[in-house]
């Protein structure tokens, strides 16, 4: 069974063009991406939602565990800017907004897969910088799941096989354990092919449904 924490790692391995994990540089790697995606929208004095990428000072801001926060240290999996990111663009809720005609295009799977690896070891906008919230990394959560039964009152996140995550309630899966039902925060539910995703939320879904 494929490990989704660890293929991330590998896939942020290739990236950067080392086998050996090194922390992400936030000017050096992430900025770049951050102003190719999202500066457009969120920068000066018109930025949108008042999330204002290109000022350090405020970036810092919405880094942190506080509800206005878009980017939780040691958390993509609860990071509003990750989740809209990795929406599909047929979704309204998707980041970059897919109706505008000049937005640029969504963040690269690789890109993607950076911009986590950073927010689960901090967030953090200078390599000395201490993080809000002590970062936790995905293998520590699944020990959780693992130890922990989950609450199906709870919102979910769930992810496919090409690592794109979506966060949605789970409502039932199907007799022959082939389909599962989720259920969006709007209240929109939708059927969902097990196949189709990845392993961790397959077993996340079987989890829910008692089995």
């Amino acid at each position: 069974m494929k490990n989704f924490s660890l293929s991330i790692l590998a896939v942020s391995a290739v990236f950067t063009g080392s086998a050996t994990v090194e922390a992400v540089d936030y000017q050096t790697e992430i900025r770049p991406i951050l102003s190719k995606r999202c500066f457009q929208c969120h920068s000066g004095p018109r930025a949108k939602g008042k999330l204002k990428m290109d000022d350090k000072a405020k970036f810092a801001e919405r880094i942190g565990d506080h509800d206005n926060a878009v980017f939780k240290p040691g958390n993509p999996t609860g990071s509003l800017a990750i989740i809209k990111a990795s929406l599909p663009q047929s979704d309204s809720d998707a980041m970059p907004p897919p109706a505008a005609r000049s937005a640029p295009d969504p963040m690269t799977r690789t890109e993607l897969a950076l911009v986590r690896k950073w927010v689960e070891e901090g967030a953090k906008l200078e390599p000395g910088d201490t993080p809000d919230t002590p970062p936790t990394t995905e293998p520590a959560s699944e020990t959780t799941t693992e130890t922990m039964a989950p609450d199906k009152t709870k919102i979910q996140s769930w992810s496919n096989a090409s690592g794109k995550a979506l966060q949605a309630f789970f409502v039932a899966l199907s007799n022959d354990s082939t389909q599962v039902k989720l259920k969006k925060e709007d209240g929109t539910e939708f059927v969902y092919d097990m196949s189709k995703l990845s392993a961790e939320s397959q077993a996340l879904a079987k989890k829910l449904a008692g089995k």
